[in-house]
């Protein structure tokens, strides 16, 4: 007979839980500097790396370039960020984090640390260490299951989900 889980104490169900509840605080507070997770997201890749254009935006935070294309306009607009021509490829516009996207960047990041503080205030150093390093696992299988399920569908000649 297989073990009885309460679907409300499953390590997924918790876990999906705690990410709803702490977008929804880091929704709120960025809300009120008028910015969003997907802009503060934006924002930060920039910052990493000066040489990402819109579709790269996309790639490397999940949405569609077209949600992306919105993010960047309207952080364009509100001085957070400029678009130049790229050097060799007149196709690509390279954006570019202003000083005071800088700023921005600096007070959203502030606020979203302030939350994941209180959430995980009772985990040592080390044991926010091993909780990264655990999820990171974890997300890598999902991964790695997930883009197998996806090959093996591509080459049987229908895509599987």
């Amino acid at each position: 007979m297989a073990p009885r889980i309460d679907p409300q104490d499953s390590i997924s169900c918790l876990m999906s839980q705690l990410a709803h509840a702490m977008q929804q605080e880091m929704t709120s507070t960025l809300a009120e500097m008028n910015l969003t997770l997907l802009q503060l997201a934006a924002l930060g890749e920039l910052d990493k790396d000066a040489s990402l254009s819109t579709a790269d935006l996309a790639r490397l935070t999940s949405v569609t370039p077209q949600n992306m294309s919105l993010t960047v306009s309207k952080l364009a607009d509100g001085g957070d960020l400029i678009r130049r021509p790229h050097a060799t490829n007149a196709r690509v516009i390279r954006l570019e984090i202003t000083p005071k996207g800088r700023r921005v960047l600096r007070k959203g990041i502030a606020r979203v640390v302030l939350i994941e503080g209180q959430a995980f205030a009772g985990l040592s150093a080390r044991g926010k260490v091993g909780l990264r390093a655990l999820l990171r696992e974890c997300l890598g299988r999902v991964k790695n299951s997930h883009a197998k399920k996806f090959a093996i569908g591509h080459r049987n000649g229908r895509r599987k989900r």
